[in-house]
């Protein structure tokens, strides 16, 4: 998910894309003598909702590039919601974004094969000594559902994990064909293992800062850099975070996040939680939790819930039934543990989630709390959003009311099985089957 911008400002926006984008007049070019320092490719999945948000982030990108250094690569592939426009890759200069590859098919993006053949192409035609990736486009965390437009759509045997891109379908500039495409979080992990490893992923997507997706990229990337919660629609200001794109990497998630922050405008907002995981810790943290779950859930055996109602959340997802499931990990360990062992967890988790931000925790009532969904009415003044609480990493905690969705979603105490954290901590010795 993200959100709109008014249609003046997406007017104004794509008046200032225009002339950004050439052809060098191939799609195959030479691969380069010499390996860059840094190969970053930004997917851009745009066929869909936020096709209107492409010609501003694309504008940005480039403004981001002009004082990029010779020895880097930065690398875009876009698909658009258009019967014209094709999927391509480009490549980013200084004076504009350059199409080295240009399709001349339509497909969906989101594509476990496409995908792959797209990244694997790009990292082989420009070599480098490191590479990364940002993923441009919508996120769902874990959260698993049925596709739309299936022969029948409420049948569960034809749901996927929901994850990243939503590919609303081929050649259609006014939304797709009805057939919404999303990867799964296990299928990208398996898609990114076949390529480079990757010395971080920026998620600019809604909820993907969950440990069940950073455990399960746990071994292709170093860092994880992204929102436990929903972005806006127009998201990262790209003019500001390109640079950070070609740091050191144990520097780049710090500064994509506070360049995020400071220079995103969220001033109708309370602000927007960003967090950076260094994925080599993910393993700690999950033997860390598996022992304190363990002290906790000894006394909240199925059916007793236990109790989250005023536990830091990120958004109620329509379908989970409109409950919360993305609840803060740390603030989760902070409410239930004792004092002596909740700071021995933190030491695990501190390490792990190496950096975070969150907004101040709102009490003017004339706004809403922070960065959210305006249309579906969160209330997020049910916990303290404060350093105490806040860790910048959700987890999914299992609830008999879960069981209660409608028909035609899944239910998430059983769709969440087929992550391998929730495997570690394993649920179902507490009766949660």
């Amino acid at each position: 998910m993200r959100y709109t911008r008014t249609l003046l400002q997406i007017l104004i926006i794509g008046c200032l894309a225009t002339g950004f984008l050439s052809s060098c007049g191939g799609d195959d070019p030479d691969t380069p003598e010499t390996k860059a320092k840094r190969t970053v490719l930004i997917y851009m999945c745009a066929e869909n909702s936020l096709n209107s948000f492409y010609d501003g982030d694309s504008t940005e990108i480039v403004r981001g590039a002009a004082n990029l250094p010779d020895d880097v690569n930065l690398m875009v592939y876009a698909d658009r919601s258009s019967k014209t426009v094709k999927p391509f890759i480009a490549k980013v200069e200084k004076d504009g974004m350059h199409i080295v590859k240009q399709y001349k098919e339509d497909w969906y993006s989101t594509d476990k094969e496409k995908m792959s053949d797209i990244i694997s192409w790009t990292f082989s035609k420009y070599p480098a000594d490191s590479y990364a990736m940002t993923f441009w486009g919508h996120g769902n965390g874990w959260i698993m559902v049925p596709d739309a437009n299936t022969t029948n759509p409420s049948t569960k045997v034809n749901a996927r994990r929901k994850a990243y891109g939503w590919d609303s379908g081929k050649d259609n500039p006014d939304g797709g064909d009805g057939n919404e495409k999303f990867i799964n979080i296990p299928t990208l992990a398996e898609v990114l293992s076949k390529t480079e490893h990757l010395d971080y992923i920026f998620f600019d997507c809604c909820q993907m800062m969950c440990a069940e997706l950073a455990y399960e990229l746990r071994n292709v990337c170093d860092y994880i850099i992204g929102s436990p919660a929903e972005i806006p629609g127009y998201g990262a200001p790209y003019d500001h975070v390109v640079p950070d794109f070609f740091l050191a990497k144990d520097n780049v998630g710090k500064a994509i996040v506070d360049d995020y922050i400071n220079y995103s405008d969220l001033s109708a907002y309370g602000g927007l939680p960003l967090s950076v995981v260094k994925t080599s810790n993910m393993d700690n943290l999950l033997h860390a939790t598996q022992s304190a779950i363990d002290t906790v859930m000894v006394h909240y055996q199925y059916p007793n819930n236990l109790p989250v109602y005023d536990v830091i959340y990120y958004g109620k997802n329509p379908y989970s039934h409109s409950r919360p499931v993305f609840y803060d990990l740390r603030n989760v360990m902070r409410k239930y543990l004792s004092e002596s062992d909740f700071v021995k967890w933190d030491e695990t988790f501190q390490q792990t989630v190496v950096y975070s931000v969150h907004p101040a925790d709102i009490i003017d009532t004339s706004r809403p709390d922070w960065m959210s969904n305006e249309l579906l009415s969160y209330n997020f003044k049910e916990f303290k959003m404060n350093d105490e609480n806040y860790g910048g990493l959700s987890m999914f905690i299992p609830q008999t009311y879960y069981s209660n969705v409608n028909s035609k979603y899944l239910n998430p105490n059983v769709s969440i099985k087929a992550f391998q954290w929730n495997k570690g901590i394993d649920w179902t010795k507490f009766g949660w089957e």
